[in-house]
């Protein structure tokens, strides 16, 4: 029988246990176990959970959490309940994305395992608020990186609360803050530029913030603050205006990719300021820019020399011709028809 074939359950409840390793050594863990009379079948009669310093929670049905707790190299454990994840003294990782149920109450366990926590990933949890942000600050100091994607109850107080706690993401201006990934929350312009302020940030996704705000309310990402930004996605962000996007495309001259799909507020002198200033500009998403013209794309198509991909379609104002010259004048660049949702690098976390 070969190892593919074994299947391990805990030795006290018969919970089947999904244990994957490249050596299967099973003292590593900390953990006894004993062979079934059942072919292919080990269960576990005590497993030392403070080993385990990874864990991903996913939810699979309303009323069930199943917890995947990995140790680099070792064994993967599931079980079933989140209240269980307090045995876990030395978690360092803690996943929670896609647990759309979950609720500020749910981060109460955080408060008694969380103090060596660094990584926590929040994305897609609806119910948090910034209460839920609240108990994080209080029991996980050790806390270096969040991700918040798509939590639509999160405000900037949430944010100065986590950062006051957390002296890694204090002020949210830590020079090692590289990567932001806040779709749909509730951020001001003030929160905005304290994510970048630390200079760090290569990667900045604040499309869709659910909060209005005049057009120059982006202007302070190009101060100088983010000028190692490298990708940045304003999708959505309808308010944004042409002195936003001047001082972002003469500020950020690292900038690769740039997603400005439904972005109507950027005008002809938008599009000049981009086409002049950002040199290293690859990939160019203008979707449904209702204000994207003739003459902003031939500015576009007589700079920003390493442009290669651009995505574009329903630009109602362009005529076909525009679109024809472009394609003449700059046929290295793919034009794409296609509407990207989400844009990262290949080394952040999702």
């Amino acid at each position: 029988m070969s190892q593919a074939d074994v299947s391990y359950s805990c030795g006290s409840c018969g919970y089947p246990l999904n244990l994957t390793s490249s050596n299967r050594i099973t003292s590593d863990i900390g953990s006894g176990y004993r062979k079934s009379i059942k072919k292919g079948s080990i269960s576990f009669n005590s497993i030392d959970l403070s080993r385990f310093t990874q864990a991903m929670v996913m939810e699979t049905h309303p009323h069930m959490l199943f917890v995947d707790v990995m140790l680099p190299v070792h064994p993967v454990l599931h079980i079933k309940s989140l209240l269980l994840l307090v045995r876990f003294q030395n978690l360092e990782s803690l996943s929670l994305s896609g647990c759309t149920n979950l609720t500020d109450a749910g981060l109460t366990h955080l408060q008694s395992y969380g103090s060596n926590l660094q990584f926590l990933h929040l994305d897609c949890c609806f119910g948090i608020t910034d209460s839920g942000l609240s108990l994080v600050a209080t029991g996980c100091p050790s806390l270096t990186v969040i991700s918040l994607y798509r939590c639509f109850g999160i405000t900037d107080l949430g944010l100065e609360i986590l950062a006051s706690a957390c002296s890694s993401l204090k002020d949210w201006c830590s020079q090692t803050l590289c990567y932001v990934e806040a779709e749909s929350c509730k951020f001001k312009p003030e929160g905005i530029n304290g994510i970048v302020s630390g200079g760090g940030i290569e990667y900045l996704d604040v499309s869709r913030l659910s909060w209005s705000a005049s057009e120059d309310s982006f202007a302070a990402i190009g101060i100088g603050s983010a000028s190692s930004l490298k990708i940045l996605n304003l999708r959505m962000c309808r308010f944004v205006g042409d002195n936003s996007i001047i001082a972002i495309a003469k500020g950020c001259p690292l900038l690769e990719e740039w997603n400005l799909a439904l972005c109507h507020g950027v005008r002809i002198s938008g599009w000049e300021a981009i086409a002049l200033n950002c040199h290293n500009l690859k990939i160019l998403h203008v979707n449904r820019c209702r204000n994207l013209c003739d003459r902003g794309l031939h500015a576009l198509r007589d700079g920003c020399k390493r442009l290669s991909i651009l995505y574009m379609n329903g630009c109602s104002r362009l005529t076909s011709t525009a679109i024809e010259l472009f394609k003449c004048y700059r046929y290295n660049v793919h034009i794409k028809e296609d509407e990207i949702m989400c844009v990262g690098p290949n080394w952040a976390f999702r």
